[in-house]
């Protein structure tokens, strides 16, 4: 598990995109990853379970999690072309709402006095999230 490090997005002209953990969790997998300003946290859903089909964000109100769920996707987290690529059917939340600490070359106070969440943390809310998918 590496450590979560805010940065700017954008290092050496590529945008950073890190994966801090993955793995397997009671047969869900998932992935926490760094855009550099912020973390987000995806879970896979596999083939089979009730909300396989679900996409639309709207369709995951009851999932509790930080800011609730901001990301449903069919093709993968993050881009094809990317080396951190991972497909399958994925639903995901994000670690930059108010309150969050957002790395901002800018120094806007809102973004760079809130939270740092670390990995542990998040990784404590995919557990939760997984186990709310396994009631469902």
């Amino acid at each position: 598990m590496k450590e979560m490090v805010y940065k700017n997005y954008m290092e050496k002209g590529q945008k950073v995109i890190e994966i801090l953990d993955e793995g397997i969790y009671k047969g869900f997998h998932y992935a926490i990853v760094s855009y550099g300003t912020h973390p987000c946290a995806y879970i896979e859903i596999p083939v089979g379970h009730k909300l396989y089909d679900v996409s639309d964000e709207d369709e995951l109100d009851n999932i509790d999690c930080h800011g609730g769920i901001t990301c449903v996707s069919k093709i993968g987290i993050i881009r094809p072309s990317n080396k951190n690529h991972r497909d399958g059917h994925w639903i995901g939340w994000d670690y930059a709402h108010c309150m969050d600490y957002y790395y901002s070359p800018y120094n806007f106070e809102f973004f760079n006095e809130g939270k740092k969440w670390t990995t542990k943390e998040i990784f404590e809310e995919v557990k939760n999230v997984i186990e709310q998918l396994i009631k469902i």
